[in-house]
């Protein structure tokens, strides 16, 4: 009888710790930086009739957004999200696939806009 119930509480022991893995989405998973184009700078984005600068370093999670801080750059596989440290919302998302030398299009607060690269204005 020890046997058995040793061999059963052997195989539920296996079952739970093959079900508690937790697994990792590849498409949460940012590429190396190296495979990417850069996006690294000073961007302007025009919105509600007003322009708006937004400074990206990939190498940290910091935004800069009109100089101030207070919002987040996470990266997945395909694109960027930009969030306020206080929300759970997503305020932008621009994929790696539509950056331009000058210009890159994507979404904020539900709108299509276009950022413009600072440098290129001038």
């Amino acid at each position: 009888m020890n046997k058995n119930l040793l061999i059963t509480l052997f195989f539920v022991w296996t079952l739970f710790c093959f079900q508690c893995k937790e697994t990792v989405n590849p498409a949460d998973k940012a590429p190396n930086l190296n495979t990417i184009p850069s996006f690294k700078g000073e961007w302007v984005l025009e919105w509600e009739n007003g322009t708006h600068a937004l400074s990206f370093d990939p190498e940290t999670p910091k935004v800069l957004f009109d100089g101030k801080e207070g919002m987040e750059l996470d990266m997945d596989s395909v694109g960027i999200r930009i969030r306020a440290y206080d929300e759970e919302s997503v305020k932008g998302y621009f994929l790696y696939s539509d950056i331009k030398p000058k210009s890159w299009i994507g979404t904020w607060e539900n709108r299509v806009v276009r950022l413009f690269r600072r440098d290129a204005l001038q």
